[in-house]
């Protein structure tokens, strides 16, 4: 028979509150788009600032990910980091993946399903590269912050004191200018839009990045 340790710590109630549904899109040069969900978390005896990201299916150039087999092996393996919870420093950056083991146990379940819908050495080895990272918090939380949207949003969501975004991944930042403009719903204090475009060099060439988020109804805002 087995038995439990009544020493052991629980883990803290939280409480998601109703999320802000939002039409991304991200241009560079293709266009990808995709809805998300963004909430408010509540978590018990813990002051810090808390949000869910919940993303839906992405589309490349208006079309499906499945259609492209890289971007949806991508887009297939990317997905199981939703829900996402993560704490949201003062300053804008992401400093905790709230349900880190969570994310595993998606994981788990569905690295198998992947490697047998995917074929090729090149497949597999993106499939296992995947699952080492997210072995690991600390991995996952250097590979949100490196995503477009969430660096832009929670920045905004704090105040907006950011100027380096990652632009290229895994990179230094690189000089920019950058024009960055955001709505905010009077009532829920929440994101109502975002619209951004980021100039900078790459390779000898200029490069433009241009990222809108859109909710759905937009209620009353304020600039």
């Amino acid at each position: 028979m087995g038995f439990f340790n009544i020493f052991s710590k629980r883990a803290p109630r939280m409480e998601v509150l109703s999320p802000v549904q939002y039409t991304v899109t991200i241009q560079y040069p293709s266009v990808l788009e995709f809805p998300m969900a963004v909430s408010r978390m509540k978590v018990e005896d813990d002051a810090r600032t808390f949000f869910q990201f919940d993303r839906g299916e992405v589309t490349i150039n208006g079309d499906a990910a499945s259609d492209y087999l890289a971007a949806d092996l991508a887009a297939q393996c990317g997905q199981v980091l939703y829900p996402l919870q993560v704490c949201v420093g003062a300053d804008g950056s992401i400093t905790q993946v709230f349900n880190h083991a969570a994310i595993l146990e998606r994981w788990e379940a569905q690295a198998p399903r992947l490697l047998e819908y995917f074929t090729g050495d090149e497949a597999c080895a993106y499939i296992h590269a995947t699952g080492k990272v997210i072995l690991e918090e600390a991995a996952v939380l250097r590979v949100i912050r490196q995503d477009l949207f969430l660096s832009c949003w929670c920045n905004l969501a704090m105040g907006g004191s950011r100027s380096a975004y990652p632009l290229i991944p895994f990179k230094e930042p690189v000089p920019c200018e950058h024009d960055i403009k955001c709505s905010v719903n009077k009532l829920t204090k929440m994101i109502d839009s975002i619209h951004a475009e980021w100039n900078f060099e790459q390779d000898g060439r200029l490069r433009r990045i241009q990222l809108t988020a859109v909710c759905n109804p937009i209620k009353d805002t304020v600039v």
